[in-house]
């Protein structure tokens, strides 16, 4: 359950009135699960994992009233690992941000954040770009720093007043660091069972000198019974003869009661007859609102010379023969407060 903290009296004495109206919230999620990874060319692992269904994290948020339907506002969030403690060490480069939030005109956001084009990504993928199941799993393992995230940036997002319709655009600067620069946009429509999106983003390679374009679009459609996704990226690196990935996913959320199905199948095309394609099921099972156990079970097959995994994504995955498959299972227990 989040925690309203009480902002220090001495603080509210000295400042405005508009103290009185301010609060800070802490949160976060830790999720620890076991898995069992079996990649061609390797041994079979059997290990402790975190972020099978959710990222476990650790945040801070806070807003003040400015008056006249303005705010503003600040979020500080840093993953963990609870498995081994963070032994990485602990800091906010999940999010970093300061904001100043108009009901009539939208939100103006600065500092370290989500991509447009990835919140378009992520937003329709049934395993929520966690775990064995996520939709990167197929993609080739890319150190592109503004992928996901990027820092000094500049934000804007559409106020939630438009019926409907939202939208978010960025401009991050490298300052000097490697392919830091982002520019990207994303527009959609959400209105009872319906959610639809686009987005489009060039992102710098080389310091400037070639560049790493990408449009994503998705949809999903909430039956009742089932929640149907999906959506397609394309990426295109402008380095030599170039190179393109295109990325298929399709997915389904089946509600159960306190249970959820998720299934997922994604497939990446990088030509030549290299990529891959992943099939996913997991089960959740709610034991209250914040607390969930889970299993997901994936199987990933590499064409050509990728070499992907079901765990890539995590801080020492399991290594795989290019062109052969990988296989994994994971059991876990999340617990959001």
């Amino acid at each position: 359950m989040n925690k309203t903290l009480v902002m220090s009296a001495a603080l509210c004495v000295a400042a405005s009135p508009a103290c009185a109206q301010s609060s800070v919230t802490t949160f976060g999620i830790v999720d620890v699960n076991v898995r069992y990874v079996k990649n061609d060319g390797q041994p079979s692992k059997k290990v402790m994992g975190t972020d099978g269904l959710n990222s476990s994290r650790l945040g801070f948020r806070g807003t003040e009233d400015l008056g006249g339907g303005l705010s503003a506002g600040f979020w500080i969030e840093g993953g963990m690992t609870p498995n081994d403690g963070n032994a990485a060490g602990f800091n906010f480069r999940r999010r970093s941000t300061v904001s100043l939030v108009s009901t009539t005109w939208g939100e103006l956001r600065l500092g370290r954040d989500y991509t447009p084009s990835f919140w378009t990504r992520a937003w329709y993928d049934p395993f929520g770009e966690n775990g064995f199941g996520l939709t990167s799993n197929v993609d080739p393992q890319t150190t592109q720093p503004t992928y996901i995230r990027a820092s000094n940036s500049i934000g804007y997002l559409l106020p939630n007043t438009l019926g409907g319709i939202y939208g978010q655009a960025m401009v991050a600067a490298g300052e000097g660091t490697p392919n830091g620069k982002y520019v990207g946009a994303r527009l959609g429509y959400a209105k009872g069972p319906l959610d639809v999106s686009v987005a489009v983003a060039r992102q710098a390679l080389n310091f400037g000198d070639n560049t790493y374009a990408t449009w994503v679009a998705g949809a999903k459609y909430d039956f009742g019974v089932v929640t149907l996704e999906g959506a397609y990226n394309h990426d295109h690196i402008d380095i030599g003869a170039g190179t393109t990935y295109k990325h298929w996913l399709l997915g389904a959320v089946v509600p159960l009661g306190q249970a959820e199905i998720h299934a997922s199948y994604n497939k990446t095309d990088a030509g030549s007859g290299s990529g891959a394609k992943a099939l996913a099921l997991g089960v959740v099972y709610n034991l209250s609102r914040r607390t969930a156990i889970y299993s997901t079970v994936a199987r990933l097959d590499n064409q050509g010379n990728f070499k992907q995994s079901v765990d890539w994504i995590q801080v020492a995955p399991t290594p795989v023969t290019v062109g052969g498959k990988s296989q994994g299972l994971e059991l876990g227990l999340r617990h959001i407060f």
